[in-house]
């Protein structure tokens, strides 16, 4: 029989272990070990990475997504028979979730006996779980203490230079490590965050291994994240950069049905200032997407933005009236008098690189009809595009209106 008080997460897990005559792992909502049993040679691969790594390998918590595991043990407060995952090896196991009301606060796993578990050992399985509630609930007060604490460090970062001292003094402090190559990313939703989606990206973040989250907030609609490596090569930054993007993306729709959301990021840097700047960059990236849905569709880095860089300076400059085309001007006039697309052609046979075919199936038309509206063009405004930098100047002022919008 289990006692009405433990001392500790391992003093229960010990308990719980002695009741069931099997090995014991309690776990947080993020699936990171909080206390285990001793057990004896017959137990499985992942059990042992567990111990280990001090969290469940990802590959396990996957599969258990895929085959709704981990949704039914949310779904119910009794505990539930698991058969085997050799594949990610899992043997037989029995677990429950522990809550708060209907919040998961963590997980009660046993591995299975040979003997199938009785109605009175599953009865301890269940007091255990709420023995375990009071101190997990306690492990949650102070970890979103401490959340609070980073999160107001690194909404101060953001807007507002800071020595770099003070940085690394506060790095240590809330017991961060200093950040090797680093990011700041923006994920922007379309409606504000709520407490259930700002739980469910913080489990993402947990588990993924692929980058190091340094710190993160949340401001409205946006999630705003400084990730880093600790690898120095910055090619192979930017493929876990971009790998952490994708699986990111993956999860929030396979396990939380979350699809409509747009993620910008800075450049890479390192150490541990111009950190306004970065953030601004990753804003830059989100308001040319907004501006541009179609040419930066699959841009996320702010690496990746080419002559659209230029774009917030090259509108401004417009919006002054301090540069101005005439031959843009010329053709502009011309749409409006007969109701005609010059600039919308000479727009997408820039973006095209003068290739035909692609300027004409993006506008529908057949491709004598654009080899015709150049021929105009050429007419009209006397542009003949003879040079790199006059199509780039061309580019950029017929991108500019729409940014100015």
């Amino acid at each position: 029989m289990l006692e009405a008080t433990y001392h500790s997460l391992d003093d229960l897990a010990e308990a719980i272990g002695l009741a069931l005559n099997a090995p014991i792992t309690i776990e947080d909502r993020n699936h990171r070990l909080l206390a285990y049993s001793t057990h004896t040679t017959d137990t499985d691969p992942a059990r042992v990475a567990t111990i280990i790594g001090r969290r469940v390998p990802e590959s396990v918590i996957d599969q258990l997504w895929k085959d709704e595991v981990i949704q039914s043990l949310a779904a119910q407060d009794d505990p539930l028979v698991i058969t085997a995952r050799t594949s990610v090896g899992l043997n037989d196991r029995v677990a429950i979730a522990i809550k708060q009301d209907m919040e998961i606060l963590g997980y009660i796993w046993s591995i299975a006996r040979n003997t199938p578990f009785t109605a009175s050992e599953l009865g301890d399985l269940k007091k255990g779980a709420m023995l375990a509630q009071r101190q997990l609930l306690a492990i949650d007060m102070q970890k979103k203490r401490q959340e609070e604490q980073t999160e107001q460090f690194f909404f101060e970062l953001l807007h507002e230079e800071l020595p770099e001292s003070e940085i690394l003094k506060t790095f240590s402090k809330l017991h961060l490590a200093p950040p090797g190559i680093s990011r700041l990313m923006v994920i922007r939703f379309p409606e504000a965050i709520t407490p259930r989606l700002a739980d469910r990206l913080r489990y993402l973040l947990t588990i993924q291994q692929t980058v190091r989250p340094l710190l993160y907030a949340y401001d409205t609609t946006d999630f705003i994240l400084w990730i880093s490596t600790n690898d120095r090569d910055i090619q192979h930054e930017r493929i876990q950069f971009d790998a952490f993007i994708q699986s990111f993306r993956q999860l929030l729709a396979e396990r939380f049905s979350y699809t409509e959301f747009v993620v910008s990021s800075s450049e890479v840097f390192t150490g541990v200032q111009s950190i306004p700047e970065r953030y601004e960059e990753a804003g830059i990236v989100l308001r040319l997407k907004d501006a541009y849905p179609f040419e930066l569709q699959n841009v996320t880095r702010y690496e990746r933005l080419g002559l659209f860089q230029l774009l917030p300076i090259f509108s401004e400059r417009l919006r002054r009236r301090t540069v101005r085309l005439e031959e843009i001007e010329r053709l502009r006039a011309y749409d409006l008098k007969h109701t005609a697309s010059l600039c919308e052609t000479l727009e997408w046979f820039l973006h095209y690189d003068g290739n035909v075919k692609q300027v004409a199936a993006h506008l529908h038309v057949h491709p004598n009809t654009i080899l015709y509206r150049m021929r105009r063009i050429e007419e009209e405004a006397g542009i003949r595009m003879e040079s790199l930098p006059e199509r780039s100047l061309l580019y950029l002022y017929l991108k500019a209106d729409r940014y100015l919008l």
